[in-house]
């Protein structure tokens, strides 16, 4: 029971509260900050981040009501004020901890001084990344920091994305830099079709080369020796593998950048693009007792001759076969093959040294690629017909000049002639858009005049679709009426009749007596593909008249050296 002095000071602190102007003031400022603050603040910030907003709503409202009663029934304004503010704020402290250990670390409140430069820079970055449409990782999968706005290098970042991101998005395979003294030049590669891609002045392209280098472990300030190294970037065209080559010279410095090289190169034989009678020639030599020999695979630069040749390993049964490799560069992976990469630093091994020693092993199969000496054409010979099947690829522009350049290699025509299983020549066609593309009307056929035996399925390139209406580009081929690539083939099967015309060195009557046995050169080739819908007339014309072009003028060439 109260005795009379409690009472007396209950009524007169009571009293006073009642008659002070402030007091309520007070009382009622606190409160509603705390509702302002839990209701435009907290509430939006549980929801945004789903942290079970119920269950935050009914601890704050509780925290209210119980604020509220100690307002009004404790005995003294002094003590119930600061209690009933504590009381308000203690979950506020507890949802603030809770909501930190759960958010991103550049969408945390730190509050602490020895932090605040810390958070300021971490959403200053994360403002940079929203800013930026890649994200780039080094050679080591790390994240590459994004630079704030306000640096150099934040520039040098968004012209690096401007090099990429297009090319990218455009289904390019590969961009080529030029950096000399005279400018900078920028191209990029998409089905095999080379263009122009973008401007940079000298000095921007520098530094974005210098970033490329840096990001993918090469060294910035050797701008002669040739170097290799990767990254990876992630953007709205999705993610790619980058491999870049770099090199320099007299004339400036060239960079090579490859998107996804393994997946590239990665080709599943029956996806080459050989015809059906140039695949079962082949097939002959998947057969133990027939495993032997020499097959010349060749092709000018950039026409796929490396993935031909890891598709010839990887039709071959690893688990059953010994599969070996001899490469300048491993530019993919084969399943169950020993690739080699050749040791260029070692000047005590060479190229055709290395082979001898692969060779010595007796492997089932092998692949040597990229022949380009004479040692290393010997020692590939060397086996002959009871040696190892040994694939060779070899640049070349014709099955004549590849027949031509191997009895040069190796000095003897008999010599020369005695391995030979095939030598195979390519180009790399592009494919009509299985989207896009249109068959040819009956006229278009009747006017086109060709022959009835490489078939009917003719169809033409359009690069444009009807959508609600409205024609538009096509979204598969971005209008071009073309999307990806396929090989075409000229085989040029040995056998004993072939093979003494070409000790006789009668290379004329050798593949005179292939065409009677029914080789098809490569534009009868490039027709099939044709009549198959696989392409169409006018790509197989540019390709083969670029290809003539060419032929001339290193005919023109060498008729200049004679």
């Amino acid at each position: 029971m109260m005795n009379a002095p409690t009472i007396q000071y209950m009524l007169s602190d009571s009293s006073v509260f009642l008659l002070s102007p402030w007091k309520p003031v007070l009382l009622w400022g606190a409160f509603i900050a705390w509702a302002w603050l839990v209701s435009t603040k907290l509430d939006k910030d549980v929801r945004y981040f789903n942290l079970n907003w119920k269950a935050w709503n009914g601890v704050h409202l509780s925290a209210g009501f119980l604020a509220i009663i100690i307002m009004f029934t404790a005995w003294s304004f002094w003590i119930s004020l600061p209690v009933a503010v504590l009381v308000l704020i203690l979950p506020v402290l507890v949802y603030w901890r809770v909501r930190n250990d759960a958010v991103p670390e550049e969408r945390r409140y730190i509050l602490s001084f020895s932090k605040d430069a810390q958070a300021a820079h971490a959403k200053k970055q994360a403002k940079a990344r929203q800013a930026a449409a890649i994200q780039f990782s080094d050679v080591r999968g790390q994240a590459v920091s994004v630079p704030g706005k306000d640096e150099p290098e934040f520039q040098i970042y968004l012209q690096a994305e401007d090099v990429l991101g297009p090319a990218v998005e455009q289904r390019a395979t590969r961009i080529d830099l030029l950096l000399a003294d005279s400018g900078a030049a920028i191209w990029k590669t998409v089905d095999g079709i080379r263009t122009k891609h973008g401007e940079l002045t000298t000095e921007a392209c520098g530094h974005v080369l210098n970033f490329f280098k840096q990001i993918a472990g090469l060294d910035v300030s050797n701008t002669r020796r040739r170097q290799s190294g990767s990254f990876s970037m992630a953007g709205p065209g999705g993610e790619r593998n980058v491999h870049l080559t770099t090199s320099g010279s007299s004339k400036g410095q060239t960079a090579s950048i490859e998107f996804n090289r393994e997946e590239q190169r990665s080709i599943n034989f029956d996806l080459l693009g050989l015809l059906p009678q140039q695949r079962e020639g082949l097939d002959g030599l998947l057969e133990a007792h027939d495993r032997h020999g020499i097959v010349l695979i060749t092709s000018p630069p950039r026409q796929g001759l490396t993935s031909t040749g890891y598709a010839f390993l990887g039709r071959h049964d690893a688990y059953t076969c010994n599969i070996k490799s001899l490469e300048y560069e491993i530019e993919g992976w084969v399943d169950g093959v020993d690739q080699v990469e050749w040791d260029k630093t070692n000047p005590d091994v060479d190229f055709a040294t290395n082979l001898q020693s692969i060779l010595r092993r007796d492997p089932d199969i092998c692949l040597s690629c990229d022949i380009k000496d004479a040692d290393t054409a010997k020692i590939a010979s060397v086996p002959g017909r009871q040696g190892p099947l040994i694939y060779l690829t070899m640049q070349s522009d014709s099955v004549v000049n590849a027949v031509k350049e191997w009895v040069k290699y190796i000095g003897d025509v008999d010599e020369a002639v005695k391995p030979l299983r095939a030598v195979m020549n390519q180009r790399l066609v592009r494919k009509l858009c299985s989207n896009c593309k249109q068959a040819a009307a009956p006229e278009e056929l009747e006017n086109l005049k060709l022959p009835a035996a490489i078939g009917n399925n003719i169809h033409l390139p359009v690069g444009k679709v009807r959508v609600k209406n409205k024609v538009e580009d096509c979204p598969e081929c971005l209008g071009t009426g073309y999307r990806g690539q396929v090989g075409v083939f000229e085989v040029f099967f040995i056998d004993k009749e072939i093979r003494a015309h070409l000790r006789g060195g009668d290379l004329k009557s050798a593949m005179s007596q292939a065409r009677r046995n029914r080789m098809l050169l490569l534009q009868e080739a490039g027709l099939m593909k044709v009549g198959m819908g696989e392409t169409s007339l006018d790509e197989i014309s540019r390709v083969f008249s670029s290809s003539r072009k060419k032929e001339k003028s290193s005919s023109r060439k060498e008729g200049a050296k004679t």
